[in-house]
C-alpha cells in the first residue's frame, strides 16, 4: 500500500542522529567536495576544516591557472656574451656583466680552467635556476583576478528571506516526524488500511501539537478515517472512524487532499525505489496557494537522499502553478553513527541552484541530525544550516 510505504520507509531510517562521512554535489556538473578526514568526531569544532575543504575546492581552477609557467615581466634581459654560442668552444671566454646588472650564475665561465687545445671543452654543467626576482612572486598585486568570495554584508531583506526559508524547513520536519508517529501508531489501530479505504494523509499545526488525518475518498469527497494529535514525540490522541459516519474533511483539509492529488501525475522521479514522502504545507489563508513537497523516501540507516526533492505550487483553483526541482541528479547523503559520546559532525555539500541554502537543506541537517556546511556560487559563500541558516565568515 503507497501510503504506509512511504513513511514506513522513513521510519526504517530512524530519526536517531548519526554521524557524517560523505558529502555530496547538487548537479552533475558539479565537483564533490572533498571527504571528510578519518578522525576522531569533533563535532562543529570541525567546521573550520570542513570549510578549507570547501574553500580548497572553489580554489582548484585558480591553482592550476596560477602554476603554468610564467615569465617575469622585470627579469632582467640576459648579457649577450653570457649567452652560450651554438658550437662548443674551445677556449670560451669569460664575460663581465654590464655594469649595474647582477652577475649571471647559468654559465660561470671564469671559474672553469681552460681546455687544453688539443682537447674539446667539456659540454657547460648545468647550473641551478637563478632565484627570480620578487616580482615574480604571486601577490595582491599581480595575483590572477577572481571574485571576492565574500560579497557584501546581506541586507535586512536577504537576512528575513533566510528566516524564512529555516522556518519552511522546520515546518517540513515537523509534519515528516508527525506523519510517521501517526503512521506507526495508525498500523496499531487500523488492521488493513488498504481495505479501509486510505487514500493519503495530511498534518496541520495547532499550538505546539500536530493533527494528522488519514483520509480515503467519498462519494461527496474526501472523509476522515483516523485522526491523531501529536505533541512531544507521541501521539496522545486519536480517533478512528470505520463505520459509514465518517465526518467530511473541513474545507482547507479538502484543499490539501486535492492539492496533494494534482502533484501525483507530475514527471518527477524519486531518487530510491520507493514512493515520495509527500509533505503538504496548510495554506495561509482559505485563498492561499498551497505548496506541495515530494521528497525521495531514504532506503536504509544512516543515507539519505539528497537528490530527488520537488516542490509544487498549487494554485486556488486547483492548478500547478509553479513546480521545482532542488538537484539536477540524484545524489545519496551518507551519515554513519558517531562514537559514543561525541556530536555529530558537520557534512559539506555544493549548491549552485541557488544563491542561498534552500529549505529542503534546513529539513535535511535536521532529519539527518548533522549540520550541513553548504557552498553557494556565486558570490562565493558558505553557510552553516541547522534548524537556522547563517554565513560561515572566511
Amino acid at each position: 500500500m503507497r501510503f504506509s510505504k512511504l513513511l514506513l520507509t522513513a521510519a526504517a531510517a530512524g530519526l536517531t542522529t548519526f554521524s557524517a562521512v560523505a558529502q555530496q554535489p547538487d548537479s552533475s556538473d558539479e565537483q564533490p567536495p572533498a571527504e571528510t578526514r578519518a578522525e576522531p568526531s569533533r563535532g562543529l569544532s570541525d567546521l573550520e576544516e570542513t570549510v578549507n575543504q570547501l574553500l580548497e575546492e572553489e580554489d582548484q581552477p585558480i591553482s592550476r591557472q596560477s602554476d603554468e609557467p610564467r615569465v617575469p615581466d622585470q627579469l632582467p634581459p640576459e648579457p649577450e656574451a653570457s649567452r652560450p654560442p651554438p658550437e662548443p668552444a674551445l677556449e670560451p671566454q669569460a664575460s663581465e656583466p654590464t655594469p649595474g646588472e647582477p652577475p649571471v650564475e647559468a654559465s660561470e665561465p671564469e671559474s672553469r680552467p681552460h681546455a687544453p687545445p688539443s682537447e674539446p671543452a667539456p659540454p657547460p654543467r648545468p647550473q641551478p635556476e637563478a632565484p627570480r626576482p620578487a616580482a615574480a612572486v604571486t601577490t595582491a598585486a599581480n595575483a590572477p583576478v577572481r571574485p571576492a568570495r565574500l560579497a557584501m554584508p546581506l541586507s535586512r531583506t536577504e537576512l528575513a528571506a533566510l528566516d524564512r526559508t529555516a522556518e519552511r524547513g522546520r515546518l517540513l520536519i515537523a509534519i515528516a516526524r508527525a506523519g510517521l508517529l501517526a503512521t506507526q501508531d495508525m498500523l496499531t489501530r487500523i488492521s488493513d488500511p488498504e481495505g479501509a479505504g486510505i487514500r493519503g494523509w495530511i498534518a496541520e499545526p495547532e499550538g505546539n501539537a500536530m493533527t494528522v488525518t488519514f483520509y480515503a475518498d467519498g462519494d461527496s469527497g474526501q472523509r476522515a478515517v483516523y485522526r491523531a494529535n501529536v505533541l512531544g514525540g507521541r501521539v496522545v490522541s486519536r480517533e478512528v472512524f470505520l463505520g459509514p459516519d465518517r465526518p467530511a474533511l473541513t474545507p482547507p483539509q479538502a484543499r490539501m487532499a486535492a492539492a496533494r492529488a494534482a502533484t501525483e501525475g507530475l514527471d518527477h522521479r524519486a531518487c530510491t525505489t520507493q514512493p515520495f514522502n509527500v509533505f503538504v504545507v496548510p495554506p495561509a489563508s482559505s485563498s492561499a496557494p498551497i505548496d506541495v513537497y515530494q521528497v525521495s523516501a531514504p532506503t536504509q540507516r544512516g543515507h539519505y537522499p539528497l537528490g530527488g526533492s520537488y516542490r509544487t505550487t498549487i494554485a486556488s483553483d486547483g492548478s500547478v502553478a509553479e513546480s521545482r526541482g532542488f538537484t539536477n541528479s540524484c545524489l545519496d547523503l551518507e551519515a554513519a553513527a558517531p562514537a559514543a559520546g561525541e556530536p555529530a559532525r558537520p557534512i559539506g555539500v555544493t549548491h549552485l541552484l541557488d544563491p542561498t541554502p534552500t529549505e529542503i537543506h534546513v529539513f535535511l541537517a535536521l532529519w539527518s541530525g548533522h549540520p550541513l556546511l553548504v557552498a553557494t556560487g556565486e558570490p562565493h559563500r558558505i553557510w552553516q544550516v541547522t534548524d537556522r541558516i547563517a554565513e560561515v565568515r572566511q
